[in-house]
């Protein structure tokens, strides 16, 4: 006959298991900007984006898979000033971050990235005479930026290169349809996304040379969150996400339209 465990250790181990088990809520303050298709807001106000509908399937997958639940409160913020409230902990979470070495000072990158690419295309206007086929085509053109923008190192350290600098994206394709100059270079995405929500397409097309590189974007949480407790269980629920495609159909769904 096996030895009797005494009720007070069963009662102990009772409420050791009980709380392993217990679901756990968290409060937890997103960082949030403008930078569309990834991040919509009007008005300070998060509305929506491809990171929008991530948060919303990490969401969903740590309280069906982990029991762990999420209550978002979301905070506008320029990203220069959602990092230091990073630092602080007055954000737990943000999306869209690029890994930096500094940064993981205070932030958890959570594994894997959920993108991978960012690609820098050139646009022209519809009705143009020439064409963008390769690198040197740019040569004899004028080229609208963004300000401040970083883009390929070729092209930034072109000193040949007659380049226009302007206030944003949607500024710029204003600006290219007007013929004040010949071409207007973007990141690819966020500027498909600008011609598809302002009608330019009649007016404008992308050129085939493009230029492509690996530039993973991350979502963080600072150190000092109660939700750095969790990054095993936000991994595992980002590598489904991502692996279901859900990423990859949310920039189909934003650059069609529907």
């Amino acid at each position: 006959m096996g030895r009797l465990i005494p009720i007070k250790a069963l009662i102990g181990l009772w409420l050791v298991t009980g709380q392993a088990a217990k679901a756990v809520e968290l409060n937890v303050t997103v960082g949030f900007s403008y930078f569309p298709p990834w991040q919509i807001a009007r008005n300070a106000t998060f509305v929506g984006g491809i990171d929008y509908q991530v948060l919303a399937a990490l969401q969903n997958e740590l309280a069906q898979s982990h029991d762990i639940h999420l209550n978002f409160n979301y905070y506008y913020c320029p990203l220069k000033r959602c990092l230091m409230m990073m630092q602080t902990g007055q954000i737990d979470l943000k999306t869209g971050l690029l890994h930096r070495p500094e940064r993981e000072e205070y932030i958890h990158f959570i594994v894997p990235t959920y993108q991978e690419y960012v690609n820098k295309a050139f646009y022209i206007r519809t009705n143009a005479a020439y064409e963008i086929k390769d690198y040197e085509d740019l040569s004899n053109l004028s080229v609208g930026l963004s300000r401040a923008s970083v883009n390929f190192p070729r092209f930034d350290r072109d000193t040949d290169l007659t380049k226009v600098e302007v206030s944003g994206t949607y500024k710029g394709l204003q600006m290219l349809v007007a013929g004040r100059f010949d071409a207007f270079i973007g990141t690819e995405l966020v500027t498909d996304y600008v011609i598809q929500q302002r009608k330019f397409s009649t007016y404008i097309r992308k050129a085939p040379y493009k230029y492509k590189k690996r530039n993973p974007g991350f979502f963080g949480v600072s150190k000092t969150s109660e939700l750095a407790h969790y990054l095993p269980q936000l991994s595992l629920a980002m590598r489904k996400i991502v692996e279901n495609g859900l990423v990859d159909h949310a920039i189909e769904q934003y650059l069609s339209g529907s």
